[in-house]
C-alpha cells in the first residue's frame, strides 16, 4: 500500500511539474508575441522612413541636377543615394504593378508558360568624373 502511495505521489508531482512547464512556456510565448510585435512594427516604419528618404533625396536631385550633389547635401554616400533610388525604383514598380492590377489572382500554375518574367531596373547615377551614368539589372521574379 505505501508503494501505491508513494507512485500516486509522484505522478502528482510530475503533472505539478508539466503544468509549471506548460505555464513558464505560455508565459514566455506571450513574451516573444509582444516583442515580436514591437521588432516588425519597427521594420515597418524603418521601410517607410527609407521610402520617404529615397522620395526626398529624388526630389533634391531633380532640383540640383546630379545625385552627387544630392547626396552632398543630404550628408551621405553616392553609394547610399543610389540605393535608396533603387529602393523608390523598386517601390514605384511594385505599386504601378499592384495598381494596373497585373497580377495573375493566383492562377500562376494554371497559366501557360513560365511563371516568371524578366523585370529590368534602370539607375541613373553620376560617376566620379560628375557625368551622368545610367545601367540596367535585369533579374527574373
Amino acid at each position: 500500500m505505501a508503494s501505491t502511495q508513494a507512485r500516486q505521489n509522484a505522478r502528482a508531482r510530475a503533472r505539478a511539474a508539466q503544468q509549471k512547464v506548460l505555464v513558464d512556456r505560455k508565459r514566455r510565448d506571450d513574451a516573444n508575441m509582444t516583442s515580436l510585435t514591437a521588432f516588425f512594427t519597427a521594420a515597418e516604419q524603418i521601410d517607410a522612413a527609407q521610402l520617404a528618404m529615397a522620395r526626398a533625396l529624388d526630389a533634391i536631385r531633380t532640383r540640383e541636377g546630379t545625385l552627387g550633389a544630392a547626396a552632398t547635401l543630404a550628408g551621405i554616400t553616392t553609394g547610399e543615394a543610389r540605393k535608396l533610388l533603387a529602393l523608390l525604383a523598386e517601390n514605384t514598380a511594385t505599386t504601378s504593378t499592384t495598381a494596373t492590377g497585373d497580377s495573375n489572382s493566383g492562377n500562376e500554375l494554371d497559366a501557360p508558360g513560365p511563371a516568371m518574367q524578366l523585370v529590368a531596373t534602370t539607375v541613373e547615377g553620376d560617376t566620379v568624373d560628375g557625368d551622368r551614368e545610367s545601367s540596367t539589372v535585369e533579374r527574373q521574379d
